[in-house]
């Protein structure tokens, strides 16, 4: 075999080694792909405020004994806050694609950005301008429920509210500190579910 032969075999040789491992990246990042787009699916939808929600972590003062009652008055106290703060069925909406694209109005202001979800945490992630705001998300049928650390929450709130409400904001910190491992939130369903039915 010639010089000029051989050289052109190990070329060609590498040239389908390169090839065999640009397929190779193609198939591993279709995978990680369709599995985000898997995930994203199992909460996509458009997602209307219903009531608030409470979530607790672990064995909290609230996991324990009296749990239910504790859960009840904190819902009513957020419940206060969230009218306060005008988040209400008819102005506060989340639409999640299986595209990993959302976008949130509350309180009349709109929020957009990516999602990230992990189901075996039940893990939400929310960017926004590439902040990522974690949350805990449950899906139950038509409804999806989304709590927050305190702090979290209300970072989400000062995007969008006034100086006017701080007080609000404040009680919302206040019910959160008096909780350990505690998080808040909302409780949505699904809108479409919701005009099927009228």
């Amino acid at each position: 075999m010639t010089t000029r032969a051989l050289l052109a075999l190990i070329l060609t040789a590498a040239s389908i080694t390169a090839a065999a491992q640009d397929l190779e990246y193609d198939n591993e990042a279709d995978s990680i792909e369709m599995a985000r787009t898997e995930a994203c699916s199992m909460v996509a939808g458009t997602w209307q405020y219903s009531k608030p929600y409470v979530h607790a972590q672990g064995t909290t003062l609230l996991g324990k004994l009296g749990k239910p009652i504790a859960k009840s008055k904190l819902k009513k106290k957020l419940d206060k806050a969230y009218k306060k703060l005008k988040i209400n069925k008819g102005w506060s909406y989340m639409i999640l694609e299986p595209d990993g694209t959302w976008q949130m109005k509350i309180i009349g202001v709109t929020l957009s950005g990516k999602y990230t979800y992990d189901p075996a945490n039940e893990s939400l992630s929310l960017k926004y301008h590439g902040v990522p705001l974690k949350s805990h998300a449950h899906r139950d049928g038509d409804k999806l429920y989304l709590a927050f650390d305190a702090d979290r929450l209300i970072a989400i709130l000062r995007i969008v509210g006034s100086i006017s409400h701080s007080n609000s904001l404040k009680a919302i910190s206040t019910l959160a500190n008096n909780y350990s491992n505690v998080m808040l939130g909302f409780e949505m369903k699904s809108a479409v579910t919701k005009q099927a039915n009228n």
